[in-house]
């Protein structure tokens, strides 16, 4: 299985992974219907671009709370029924990372299903800063400790 990645220091917070998802996903260009979020914080007078998208957990707290049994596992990746889905947000609350939404309109869960019904998902392939990535799960460990090394390397070279 693949793993979707995203480094902060790529990212231009342009949203085009929003706009995107929600094209292919819903039909229309709005961000509120996209399966990742791009959000903004402010901290002191610093601004911070943080990317929130499903993990795939392997124990995913989602699919457990689920009344309906609306959430499936399909190669490792967690899907949402949504003839099945009841649209009660426990899946929305036991998110520990905030991955998962209901849809107000129609009233069922929103989560990244990796586009399992494209090539690759269309957020990484149409983000132009290279900010995402779609990894064999087994490297995406590396590329981060990779990243966060060249990073720490760079520092140290500045010092020096």
């Amino acid at each position: 299985m693949k793993r979707i990645t995203w480094e902060q220091q790529k990212c231009t917070g342009c949203r085009v992974c929003e706009a995107i998802c929600s094209f292919v996903k819903e039909g229309e260009f709005n961000p509120v219907k996209a399966r990742g979020k791009v959000l903004h914080t402010v901290d002191r007078q610093i601004r911070y671009t943080i990317r929130v998208y499903c993990l795939q957990c392997e124990e995913a707290y989602c699919m457990a709370v689920c009344p309906a049994s609306a959430i499936s596992v399909n190669d490792g990746i967690k899907i949402v029924d949504e003839n099945k889905c009841l649209g009660c947000k426990m899946c929305e609350i036991a998110c520990p990372v905030g991955a998962i939404a209901v849809n107000p309109e129609k009233g069922v869960a929103l989560k990244c299903d990796l586009c399992v019904d494209q090539e690759e998902p269309q957020c990484v392939k149409y983000c132009y800063s290279g900010a995402l990535q779609y990894l064999p799960s087994e490297t995406v460990g590396y590329a981060l400790a990779r990243t966060k090394s060249q990073k720490f390397l760079d520092m140290v070279k500045r010092e020096a």
